[in-house]
């Protein structure tokens, strides 16, 4: 993953929406973050994917459910030095 791609991941407010939701230290169903994020799940999808594009996001299969998990909890430091930039 390229600095540029991570910096276009985390240049949109849902993916960020989707990044605080699953920021936990147990794995999130992708069912939890759809409504968490107020958008449909098609729209959901396509920001997913362009988070695990990035290497932000790990997701698994557990039966009929998508599981997601953060690759690396280094990226929340990058987006609240971010923050103090507002």
């Amino acid at each position: 993953m390229s600095e540029v791609e991570i910096f276009k991941a985390l240049a949109d407010p849902t993916r960020l929406k989707i990044l605080e939701c699953i920021n936990s230290n147990k794995e999130k169903c992708i069912c939890e973050v759809i409504p968490f994020t107020g958008k449909s799940q098609q729209n959901v999808s396509i920001h997913l994917k362009v988070l695990k594009q990035a290497g932000l996001v790990n997701e698994r299969r557990d039966g009929s459910k998508i599981m997601l998990s953060i690759a690396d909890k280094n990226i929340f430091k990058l987006v609240d030095l971010a923050k103090k930039f507002k």
